[in-house]
């Protein structure tokens, strides 16, 4: 098995990524949202499903911090574990509450949010995320978020403007969104700088692709569960 070099593997992670068929920007969703042609019961519905993940995060960034074993991005994810819990570079307050704000503003009270039924889909997504996170080596759990905070700024961006544009929410309403498309941007290269240091064998790279895949597929799962509402 051949192995690819560092920066050239990203690239290659990268275009695969892209040429999945499962790009976030492009998903039913955001689409529906960017053109206005979403139900609002059906972003409601999506916004209940997609908390099951947000109010994980925190905890998620806390699991790859503390097994992180390289002091310089251990500092790096330090710094993300922070913002995203109590905001700062991106924001004033933390990500799950710009979240719940965006609910409240599309008609959701925070006990409906807490307290929805959890999906398969989001389940399933959540789920597998908490495993990788314990049982994968840090570096290639972060590995997988080549898939997640690294193509997630576009997605972000066009759900901002859409909510903006057709469903009359403020900007303060979508700050959950418009503070990912910046944030985004820097975790997504935190992880491109991790793969290129760690992921440099050819059996590394090859798990590598294969969570990058499953974290895909689960991540487009989850994103889909506004079609049960």
């Amino acid at each position: 098995m051949a192995i690819a070099p560092a920066r050239s593997f990203v690239r290659e992670l990268k275009d695969e990524i892209a040429n999945s068929g499962m790009l976030i920007k492009d998903h039913p969703l955001v689409e529906g949202i960017y053109r206005g042609t979403l139900p609002l019961h059906q972003i409601r519905g999506w916004a209940t499903q997609d908390a099951v993940y947000r109010r994980a995060v925190p905890r998620l960034a806390s699991v790859r911090y503390l097994r992180c074993t390289d002091p310089y991005f251990k500092a790096k994810l330090g710094e993300v574990m922070a913002e995203e819990a109590e905001g700062g570079q991106y924001g004033q307050t933390g990500h799950y509450q710009l979240f719940l704000r965006f609910a409240k503003a599309i008609g959701l009270s925070e006990e409906e949010v807490e307290n929805a039924r959890i999906l398969p889909g989001a389940g399933a997504h959540i789920y597998w995320a908490e495993l990788m996170a314990w049982t994968q080596p840090w570096f290639l759990y972060m590995a997988a978020q080549l898939a997640g905070e690294g193509q997630a700024p576009p997605a972000v961006m066009k759900t901002h403007e859409g909510l903006i544009t057709h469903y009359g929410l403020s900007e303060e309403d979508a700050a959950f969104f418009s503070v990912h498309g910046e944030a985004d941007e820097d975790h997504g290269s935190i992880v491109e700088d991790i793969i290129d240091k760690y992921i440099v064998t050819p059996e590394l790279q090859a798990q590598a692709r294969a969570l990058i895949r499953r974290k895909l597929e689960l991540q487009w799962d989850m994103w889909s569960t506004f079609e049960a509402f």
